[in-house]
């Protein structure tokens, strides 16, 4: 056991946001929390991360146990450049490897034995500690995480609220601590670095509490997950497919055991009522007191969650360019985004446009819009094209307006249609007199969602629509674009999404532009089938049956000799980092130990290069057999 949360209890005021919360992470498990917005999930991780205190309740950690905590507004409180802050993260190798080099250079002149016993103790720990690619695990997991090179000597005063928080994912992900506590950890991720970071979890040798409302993340990393409602938490086991139908379920049990209950309350109520005083006055005080054991003892029935109810319905029909962008160049000071990108939208295409971060993706919607002008190149809007477009995290709001004025000004609904329109959004109350400034993030991305929907346009442009929506309120934002019947443009890293909504895809990234006739899923499909994609053309996806059954059988045989030689070989790599790890364990002062550790470090890495070869080769291989099979 790493964590035991038991009788949490947390309130603000007179709310209660925890109500005897109990909660259990094992060594290695891989746990999500999840729930609707407001349920309490950030509240209890700022608990078991001792940043807030609970007004009830027990927290237990592993003796030694060390906890990492993403926020999701994680703040890098240190000064210095991308690089000195992530190699934080590794300190305690990078300082066993200073160490090691001093003891080192005082071996080659004149070791004593005192030096000599510190080297093999220190290079023990710096074995375990993987430390010979502790430099070069800092860089690549501020790449993976989507820093250039040239972005390591970066300040971190520089970096934006976004980069911020990946740098500090970075920092934690490199101190590998017992528990890591992530909270929205995909937010600021392209899907490139969102899959590795998938990866990377699922090889995590520590435990892991996360929350997150992107479902393809919890599809793929999570082994167990925690359901928050009604200030209660109920665990229920993976994955999540097997947890959705177990809650619903269980949902469902709940719910008839409390109806049943209820009308076991109004019968013997109504017996009660009826004989109390009359000559039959004993059985009447006898269910009475069965009467008041059952109140007592009830049970509610589970809180229905309302989720979003509206649609587009139908839309003018536009001319069949929607968007012609031809030669498109655009450069942000040093930084070129695109150069001669074209690009045409016909009518009633659904596109997905995905890349890296600062890639140029909002840059390019909002230039096919007429908002920004292109350095070079031009872009238009075809005829009878009405464009309706949803900017990040809805900042073209009026922050000093409410939800009601915001709807009946921008669309001219009356005031009673307006409130119905909000009511669908989940505005209930005084929330439509409430600020837009005061709401939240997923509240203020409802309400500019509900705007568009009046406005009916039958072009729709989304940038990130699904930041803060909750996982509920994401499936009912792919229900709308689904049955949506205008042209589609969605720049989006939520996968699910755009694999239900979308039919093709724009990918744009620092070395170049791909235009792919489908889904993300038929796009990286392709591109893992392919190994390497051609820039600025579309692709098609190429047909099993385009390969022979005897090509596919020869191809495996090839793959098959290669695997097994790559395994003879690492057997051999193997064998001598383990000869040198003996003799570093063990010097013997003839020995040079400065050469022998830059030969540890060299097998390491030659080791290292084999192993990726095999795994390459390997996930070839059943990607053959995959086809052998599919094409029989």
């Amino acid at each position: 056991m790493i964590l035991s949360v038991n009788g949490v209890y947390k309130s603000y005021g007179a709310e209660t946001v925890l109500d005897g919360v109990d909660l259990r992470v094992d060594a290695g498990e891989k746990v999500a929390l999840v729930g609707r917005n407001g349920t309490g999930k950030t509240t209890l991780l700022r608990i078991i991360s001792g940043i807030e205190e609970a007004d009830g309740g027990s927290i237990h950690l592993a003796h030694g146990a060390k906890i990492g905590y993403l926020r999701q507004d994680s703040p890098i409180s240190s000064e210095g450049t991308v690089l000195q802050i992530a190699e934080e993260g590794r300190k305690h190798v990078l300082e066993l490897k200073s160490r090691l080099e001093e003891l080192e250079r005082r071996i080659a002149s004149n070791s004593t034995d005192e030096e000599l016993n510190e080297y093999a103790l220190l290079h023990e720990h710096f074995i375990d500690a993987q430390g010979y690619s502790a430099e070069r695990d800092v860089r690549i997991v501020l790449q993976r995480l989507g820093f250039d090179e040239a972005e390591f000597s970066k300040p971190s005063s520089a970096l934006s609220g976004g980069e911020k928080t990946r740098l500090a994912l970075a920092v934690m992900l490199l101190e590998e601590p017992d528990l890591l506590i992530l909270d929205e950890p995909t937010n600021h991720l392209d899907l490139q670095a969102t899959e590795w970071l998938e990866e990377w979890i699922q090889s995590y040798r520590g435990s892991v509490l996360l929350v997150s409302h992107d479902r393809r993340f919890l599809e793929k990393v999570a082994t167990r997950f925690v359901e928050l409602r009604d200030c209660k938490a109920k665990s229920y086991p993976g994955p999540f497919e097997k947890f959705m139908r177990v809650r619903d379920e269980d949902l469902e049990r709940q719910a008839s055991q409390a109806a049943k209950r209820e009308e076991e309350i109004r019968k013997l109520d109504e017996f009660v009522r009826r004989f109390i005083n009359s000559e039959r006055v004993g059985q009447a005080r006898g269910k009475r007191r069965i009467l008041n054991r059952l109140i007592a003892s009830k049970t509610e029935s589970p809180t229905t969650e309302r989720s979003m109810k509206a649609g587009f319905g139908k839309v003018a029909r536009s001319g069949d360019i929607v968007i012609e962008c031809k030669s498109l160049s655009k450069s942000f000071g040093d930084q070129n985004l695109f150069n001669g990108l074209d690009w045409t939208v016909r009518r009633s295409e659904r596109w997905g446009i995905i890349g890296q971060n600062g890639s140029g993706k909002s840059t390019l919607v909002k230039i096919a819009l007429g908002l920004i002008e292109p350095d070079s190149g031009s872009a238009r809007l075809g005829a009878n094209v009405m464009a309706g477009f949803f900017s990040q995290d809805a900042s073209d709001l009026d922050m000093e307006s409410t939800p009601l004025e915001a709807i009946a000004d921008d669309t001219g609904l009356q005031i009673p249609k307006a409130r119905d329109l909000l009511g669908r959004f989940l505005f209930t109350g005084d929330q439509v007199f409430q600020k837009i400034g005061t709401l939240s993030g997923g509240e203020r991305n409802k309400l500019a969602l509900a705007r568009l929907t009046a406005l009916k346009p039958n072009l729709l442009v989304l940038d990130e629509p699904t930041n803060h929506l909750d996982m509920d309120s994401r499936e009912a934002l792919s229900s709308v674009l689904k049955d949506y019947e205008g042209t589609l443009v969605l720049v989006s890293h939520d996968r699910r999404l755009l694999e239900e909504t979308t039919s093709r895809t724009l990918d744009i990234r620092s070395d170049g532009v791909t235009q792919f006739p489908g889904s993300y899923a038929d796009y990286r499909s392709h591109k893992q089938s392919n190994g390497k994609s051609t820039r600025n053309q579309d692709h098609r996806v190429p047909e099993k049956a385009s390969i022979s059954q005897r090509e596919i059988s020869k191809e495996i045989v090839r793959c098959e000799r290669q695997v097994e030689q790559l395994e003879s070989q690492i057997e051999i790599a193997e064998s001598k980092v383990r000869q040198i790890e003996d003799r570093l364990s063990s010097p013997e002062k003839s020995d040079d130990i400065a050469a022998l550790s830059q030969f540890y470090a060299e097998s390491k890495v030659a080791l290292d290069q084999l192993i990726g070869n095999w795994e390459v080769m390997n996930e070839r291989l059943e990607n053959l057999r995959s086809l052998q099979g599919s094409s029989q």
